[in-house]
């Protein structure tokens, strides 16, 4: 229809008719990239929106998974440490034993810190995480899992020398045939108060799980910080309280 319009005005050699029939055309054709990049804006807007919102669903959970790995080495370090300081003092009740058993067997696990990735690990992979705009947000999701992966790695230099305590002297273990019972630590407490390496070992051990603790910590904090971040950016508030994950 406007190519007929066109040819007729240039027929009757209408110039004004003809100017404005290309104005039209121009402004329609400009009209129409203005909605496909509103169109495509829009989109674009609503798939980092979801990929936040997975994100700080994810985020709720590792504070959880952080909360519980903090207190769990906290666990450890007073049960170790009161086992520590009553082997060095060389100095308790028989009573005690229990409790001293109990810390150092604790202090035989250095357990990896695995909180949920599958929604970062597929933001990522998708491309998602690049198209969150808010750069604070970004920060502080790189600061988080890098700090993750830190932490694993000192996890494993820390977890190296357990191959040397397990094999303690004055240390043995109590197995059940049939599976159904974990180990059992059995501690020759005269013997453990002879040996001078054996208790430097304690020390040494304890020492590690006290930085291990340190570096949970700060994991835990970091994913506060990716939490508040994240809901922040939605206009949400972030969860901090969710139930610690069950294990069977």
């Amino acid at each position: 229809m406007i190519v007929k319009r066109v040819t007729a005005a240039l027929r009757r050699q209408d110039w004004a008719m003809v100017t404005v029939e290309f104005v039209l055309v121009v402004l329609g054709v400009l009209l129409g990239f203005q909605i496909n990049e509103w169109a495509s804006r829009r989109a674009s807007a609503g798939e980092r929106r979801t990929a936040t919102e997975r994100l700080l669903e994810e985020a709720e959970r590792d504070i959880s998974y952080n909360r519980q790995a903090v207190d769990f080495e906290q666990g450890v370090l007073r049960d170790l440490g009161f086992a520590v300081g009553r082997v060095a003092s060389k100095s308790w009740q028989k009573t005690d034993e229990d409790r001293i058993t109990t810390g150092l067997a604790k202090a035989r696990s250095m357990v990896a810190l695995s909180p949920p990735s599958s929604v970062y690990d597929d933001v990522v992979s998708s491309g998602d995480l690049n198209r969150i705009g808010n750069v604070a947000v970004r920060a502080a999701i790189s600061r988080y899992h890098s700090t993750l992966s830190f932490e694993e790695r000192m996890r494993q230099q820390l977890q190296a020398p357990l191959a040397d305590y397990e094999r303690i002297p004055a240390f043995d273990y109590e197995t059940d045939p049939e599976g159904r019972k974990r180990i059992k630590l059995i501690v020759d407490f005269p013997s453990l108060l002879s040996d001078r390496r054996a208790q430097q070992m304690l020390a040494l051990t304890a020492e590690n799980h006290r930085i291990l603790l340190m570096l949970r910590k700060r994991a835990f904090k970091d994913s506060v910080d990716m939490c508040i971040a994240l809901a922040a950016s939605l206009g949400s508030h972030c969860n901090a309280n969710l139930p610690p994950p069950a294990f069977d």
